[in-house]
């Protein structure tokens, strides 16, 4: 009997899942550049509030059940996973990184990704205790270590521990809404229902915090226009939403939150190599070293 028909039907979707794990991460460690473009221009929640207002716009029109998600029944839970996942982490997110080293915050909130989703799907009883999941965090751990090993002194004082407390607690938003969006996604809800219903929330929520905290005005409008900011917008909704976490929901829902999580491990290594080529930041020996950590800690996690 040949190889080919010794294959079972789960075999072509779960290559193609793995196909798309491979484009959400390679999207989101692109989405680094398209941020700090963003953000350099104009406040940080208001860019943040500006592309879900899009997303959720978008997929509201065009998306059937959109609406139903957020007023039908169940609805309390979508309001409260779009809340943690959008409005919670990047409100909180955006502000530590004002107050924090880009090296500190990335060895701050990468791991904390895996590691969180891992943890509370453990004591949801939604994940089992194997030895592939702890080896690959380790081994990410350890290749992140070594990544941000120049950047970790924390030398800015009291603000600089409050943008660490902020940006451990955007993660752990983060990582409680996955975990709490899948069973949703395990009741029929589409991938794209599920992202445009959490994007209004987040447009709502975002927005509000954005008009009370930061200094919004007319020409921040205006400067959505000129062609930088705009293409990084853009980038950030097609992209960095609808392509990227529109997968993630997927992956949630095969995969569960944990091991969808682990693109945590393999976005850094793109978002080093980007930037070397973007900006021309360093990329020498610990760089090399620590991006084939990564990569071997999502290897070990994903392949069966």
């Amino acid at each position: 009997m040949s190889a080919t028909t010794c294959q079972t039907p789960e075999a072509a979707p779960a290559r193609l899942d793995l196909l798309l794990f491979l484009v959400m991460s390679l999207v989101w460690g692109s989405t680094w550049i398209a941020a700090k473009a963003g953000i350099s221009a104009m406040p940080p929640v208001f860019f943040a509030a500006c592309r879900y207002v899009l997303v959720g716009g978008v997929l509201l029109a065009l998306v059937p059940g959109v609406g139903r998600l957020l007023a039908g029944p169940g609805s309390a839970r979508l309001w409260l996973t779009g809340t943690l996942v959008n409005t919670g982490t990047y409100a909180t997110l955006l502000w530590g990184m004002q107050h924090v080293a880009s090296g500190v915050a990335g060895l701050v909130n990468l791991p904390m990704v895996a590691i969180g989703l891992y943890a509370l799907e453990l004591a949801r009883g939604e994940a089992r205790l194997t030895w592939r999941h702890p080896a690959a965090l380790l081994l990410g751990l350890a290749g992140l270590a070594v990544l941000f090993r120049h950047d970790t002194a924390i030398a800015g004082g009291g603000m600089e521990m409050l943008g660490i407390l902020a940006i451990l607690a955007g993660t752990f938003s983060y990582c409680l809404g996955s975990v709490l969006s899948r069973p949703m996604l395990q009741r029929g809800v589409t991938p794209f229902q599920l992202t445009g219903a959490q994007a209004v929330v987040g447009a709502l929520g975002l927005g509000a915090i954005s008009a009370l905290a930061e200094p919004v005005g007319w020409q921040h409008f205006a400067t959505l226009a000129q062609p930088l900011p705009l293409a990084s917008l853009l980038f950030m909704v097609i992209f960095g939403t609808f392509t990227a976490y529109t997968i993630y929901l997927r992956l949630l829902r095969n995969w569960g939150a944990s091991k969808a999580g682990l693109y945590a491990f393999v976005s850094p290594v793109v978002a080093l190599l980007l930037g070397r080529l973007a900006y021309d930041e360093p990329l020498g020996f610990d760089q090399a070293a620590a991006a084939l950590l990564l990569l071997g800690a999502a290897v070990i996690a994903v392949r069966k």
